[in-house]
């Protein structure tokens, strides 16, 4: 069968496969556990597809933002239809298997206090809530967020528990291995890799974990962080197949979510941004990063300008996932620390270079972006 398995995997197109028993995952976090969406789970199947070199310095550079964003959707709709032949190969076996959603596929949506309001109508209304009104309107939708938001903020859980963890399912298969950043590093592409997984209740054993990590503790991912997710000193461990596994300590997960969802691409490093012209100064203590969320939504919400679009596109995805969503509403804005992360420290210094010198988004007319070159007019029409 694991033979079998492998030879859809790479025959429909993986760069690599990978396979685990669940023993390996005992006692990990909640996003360990594959029993989760399949109880009863004895192997995962971890998928690994590399993203072009070419096309993410483009991006690094402020060159090129659609083409990104484009091929990172694609490469995950593929990862997602090999997992979805090797399930189907499983189950036409007579086993149990289930394709995992490669990417923002949360627990939290299904808490019981989050499933009151059905998600169409929880879109419906963040998508009034943000469009164009006039001043009459505008203050109705001020009065309904500053009500009726506290009722409603507890429905989200930041620590956005995925289903299943595909990086730990890759550490685990021996795909690849940790580097600081709590990006899965892999020696022939950096973390420049996407990953998902196919659970099943088949009986294989497990592949060797990766012995050596390939991440040389460059730190070069705590410096192209806009937020400061990601500690430069302090640790965090977890342990795989009995395998203790060292990373950066992270911050509040807000941190990353209101870099990645756009609110802000330029805090703590001036001179370049991510793909975002938002320009909110985050707290420097975790501690009120909450309040401070909350504090933001009920200023912004109500309103027609960039910051309501972000919200309401941050409602869509966590409701839709990111290969059920029924139009194209994703935008890529930063992924910085995967992205300059590749295979050598040569090259990642060369990717910080274009990064850094890449110059500033800033916002357009009608929430369209420009490039601020250093020493340049800015240039429009790149998203």
């Amino acid at each position: 069968m694991k033979k079998e398995i492998r030879h859809i995997a790479l025959k429909s197109g993986a760069a690599k496969v990978g396979i685990s028993s669940v023993d390996r995952f005992e006692g990990g976090p909640a996003s360990m556990n594959p029993g989760y969406l399949l109880p009863g789970a004895r192997s995962i199947v971890s998928v690994m597809l590399p993203l072009d070199g070419e096309i993410i310095r483009a991006y690094l550079g402020k060159k090129d933002h659609q083409s990104l964003q484009e091929h990172e959707t694609a490469v995950y709709a593929k990862l997602f239809d090999i997992c979805k032949e090797i399930a189907g190969a499983l189950r036409s076996g007579g086993f149990k298997a289930v394709a995992v959603q490669p990417n923002l596929d949360y627990r939290f949506k299904d808490g019981r206090k989050y499933r009151r309001i059905p998600f169409v109508w929880r879109q419906k209304m963040t998508d009034w809530l943000s469009s164009k009104s006039g001043r009459v309107s505008a203050s109705l939708k001020k009065v309904l967020v500053q009500a009726l938001y506290e009722k409603t903020a507890d429905y989200t859980d930041w620590n956005l528990t995925p289903s299943f963890s595909h990086r730990y399912g890759a550490v685990a298969a021996g795909l690849g291995s940790f580097g600081w950043s709590g990006n899965v590093m892999t020696p022939e592409y950096g973390a420049r890799v996407l990953f998902d997984t196919v659970i099943t209740d088949a009986i294989m054993p497990s592949d060797p974990m990766m012995e050596d990590a390939p991440c040389d503790g460059c730190r070069i991912c705590t410096k192209v962080c806009q937020v400061g997710m990601i500690h430069p000193k302090n640790e965090d461990h977890v342990v795989i197949g009995r395998k203790r596994f060292t990373h950066a300590k992270k911050g509040h997960n807000l941190r990353c979510i209101l870099c990645c969802a756009g609110f802000t691409g330029q805090d703590r490093h001036k001179g370049w941004s991510t793909w975002s012209p938002g320009r909110i100064t985050l707290p420097d203590n975790d501690d009120t990063i909450v309040y401070f969320w909350n504090s933001f939504v009920k200023s912004n919400l109500w309103k027609h300008n960039y910051y309501s679009k972000c919200l309401s596109d941050l409602v869509f995805h966590s409701d839709y996932g990111f290969i059920d969503k029924p139009y194209d509403r994703f935008r890529t804005t930063c992924g910085n620390c995967q992205f300059v992360c590749w295979e050598t420290r040569e090259q990642r210094k060369v990717n910080y270079e274009i990064l850094t010198t890449g110059g500033e988004v800033v916002e357009g007319p009608d929430f369209s972006f420009k490039v601020q070159k250093p020493g340049a007019p800015p240039t429009e029409g790149l998203c």
